[in-house]
């Protein structure tokens, strides 16, 4: 991928300046309401008791007799921290080069957090190992770095151990958490990261090879990761176990669907490849 093809990621800037929770000031759009430095709204007075901030306008032309004040949002100060997992079955692929979409999603949220002023950072884990990690920063030019970083890796091991402890290290508040992976884990698993990164807004990235979910219906042999065990073995491939796969590999899915849900997360599900404005529009709709 380009510099050029990251340009597509600018669509997503202003997709991170969405209203989030936040205390300081700073270079993001937040959701405290009163004597802030942006127009938000207008409401009443009853409610929001400020008389010196009356909306006369909107006061005389109320038919009830109502008064009105405005209120001012007050920008504040977050980060992008992107969380990405490099276990094993990053690198395993049918359909899709998950490993290359990984990276492309990671540069590209950086790209769009550096154009939106934002500070961005990233801690890559594999299994119970932290491979990479960048601290907050605005650094120009860092989009394209972290994908040919990406590249390079070598994923390996299983399981969430780093992932969890990467995100208790984040800050409780003024941060956006996108975690990009496979979510090769079994729901318990899930449960325990999830509760990790609580209270923190969360935008889980769920990279799928559709190749891998419908193996195809020959002999053959092919090596599967039991997602209530995390156990890999090689099998002896056929139209019967094929069909076995796809239904427990459906279900497993439905099962972790029932664990973000529970965590009030719905996942954005990239199939094979990447569509930046399907990603743009999957963002207006994400339950942050």
């Amino acid at each position: 991928m380009t510099d050029a093809a990251l340009h597509l990621f600018d669509m997503l800037t202003w997709r991170l300046a969405r209203a989030l929770p936040g205390l300081r000031a700073g270079e993001h759009r937040g959701r405290m309401r009163g004597a802030g430095d942006s127009f938000a709204d207008v409401a009443p007075l009853l409610a929001h008791p400020d008389p010196r901030r009356l909306d006369v306008r909107r006061s005389m032309l109320d038919p009830s007799g109502a008064l009105f004040v405005r209120r001012f949002e007050t920008r504040t100060d977050l980060s992008v921290h992107v969380l990405l997992d490099a276990s094993a079955s990053l690198a395993t692929g049918s359909q899709a080069d998950r490993q290359s979409l990984a990276g492309l999603l990671a540069a590209g949220f950086a790209r769009a957090a550096w154009r939106g002023r934002e500070r961005f950072g990233i801690s890559i884990c594999a299994g119970p190992d932290l491979l990479d990690s960048e601290p907050d920063t605005r650094r120009r030019g860092l989009d394209e770095e972290l994908r040919q970083r990406i590249a390079a890796l070598r994923p390996r091991g299983e399981g969430v151990e780093a992932l969890h402890a990467a995100a208790t290290m984040l800050p409780a508040n003024r941060v956006l958490v996108v975690m990009i992976s496979d979510f090769e884990f079994t729901a318990d698993e899930l449960d325990h990261l999830l509760t990790a990164i609580q209270p923190r807004p969360l935008l889980p990235i769920w990279l799928r090879d559709t190749g891998l979910e419908a193996p195809p219906e020959h002999l053959g042999l092919a090596e599967t990761r039991d997602p209530e065990t995390g156990r890999r073995r090689t099998v002896l491939t056929t139209r019967r176990w094929s069909r076995a796969q796809r239904a427990r590999i459906s279900a497993h899915r439905r099962q972790l669907r029932r664990v973000f849900a529970d965590h009030g997360h719905r996942a954005i599900e990239i199939r094979d490849q990447l569509h930046v404005e399907t990603l743009a529009a999957a963002l207006d709709e994400a339950p942050l």
